[in-house]
């Protein structure tokens, strides 16, 4: 009776274990994935720069470093250069907008709807951003939990780092 009682208890850790387990990774691929959709919608919108800096180079040139530095820190896993370097291109490229409103003519690259394509990847990007955010959160909730924290260390679960704007060099 009493082995029947010990491999019953067995059996009930194991479930609470793999349920444990299946829970920390079902959140770890909701981080995974949001980054997965924020990385494409970067990439679509710095392609699109990039395409109009090939087309008309000199007042864009902010703008293409900018995107080249963006990538590269993207590659790299650089969360602080990559919040910084999304902040200088919205920058410059509003400012770029902006000169190109006040002529009131529309150089060829520009012309068509390549303002609002940008602007919607701009949007889809800060809203794809807060959804990792949320996504690190929920996750990194789940590590400091008592039972869940030491299972993710047992698993090797990662910790992941939320994209903020970059510090404040100001101050």
């Amino acid at each position: 009776m009493e082995v029947l009682a010990v491999i019953l208890t067995l059996v009930v850790l194991s479930l609470v274990g793999f349920r444990l387990h299946t829970h920390l990774a079902i959140h770890e691929r909701r981080v995974v994935s949001a980054w997965d959709r924020l990385d494409t919608l970067l990439t679509q919108r710095n392609g699109l720069l990039h395409m109009i800096g090939l087309a008309q180079p000199d007042p864009l040139v902010e703008v293409q470093t900018a995107v080249r530095d963006q990538e590269a820190a993207r590659r790299r896993g650089d969360l602080p250069a990559l919040a910084r370097t999304e902040r200088s291109i919205r920058a410059t490229w509003d400012s770029y907008l902006y000169e190109l409103s006040k002529e009131n003519e529309l150089p060829p690259a520009v012309v068509g709807r390549t303002p609002e394509r940008v602007a919607a990847l701009d949007q889809a990007i800060t809203d794809a951003l807060a959804r990792y955010n949320a996504a690190v959160a929920d996750f990194s909730a789940m590590r400091r939990h008592w039972a869940l924290g030491p299972l993710a260390r047992l698993a090797g679960y990662r910790a992941f780092a939320p994209i903020g704007p970059p510090p404040d060099s100001s101050s």
